[in-house]
């Protein structure tokens, strides 16, 4: 019996973060941080709202990553300067070094599954966009 499209479409979700999760390990970086510092690394100075909105996250899941990341000397926040009640986030060098990593962790990962699904890979992407955009505009 064929499982529904939901619990197949979990099941996928997290066999690609445990795959993902290995392979960011060797860097010293747990999945979900990546999407963090990707965001970081392509717009410094972004601030938490701006994160918690590109990360489809709750704003309180944001200041939990910030503190871990800031603790691990990745991230740093920096006042505004215009608005000193808010705060910015910006890449430490540290993180900097760690970027071809992650991304190229990133990339292995699709050039596992696209090798894996073949031309089906393209089918999947849009399959998986289309469900993506529908269930977003049920919250509209």
């Amino acid at each position: 019996m064929t499982a529904p499209l939901g619990m197949a479409l979990h099941r996928l979700a997290r066999r690609h973060r445990a795959q993902l999760a290995h392979l960011l390990a060797a860097h010293g970086v747990h999945a979900g941080q990546d999407m963090l510092l990707c965001e970081v690394w392509e717009e410094p100075g972004l601030r938490q709202a701006a994160l918690a909105t590109r990360l489809g996250v709750e704003a309180a899941t944001i200041t939990r990553m910030v503190q871990r990341l800031e603790r691990g000397g990745l991230v740093e926040r920096r006042r505004d300067p215009h608005d000193g009640r808010v705060s910015r986030i910006h890449p430490t060098p540290r993180s900097r070094l760690l970027e071809a990593g992650v991304r190229h962790a990133w990339a292995q990962l699709e050039e596992t599954m696209v090798s894996q699904l073949g031309p089906d890979a393209d089918l999947l992407r849009e399959l998986a966009d289309l469900a993506a955009e529908s269930l977003a505009a049920l919250k509209e």
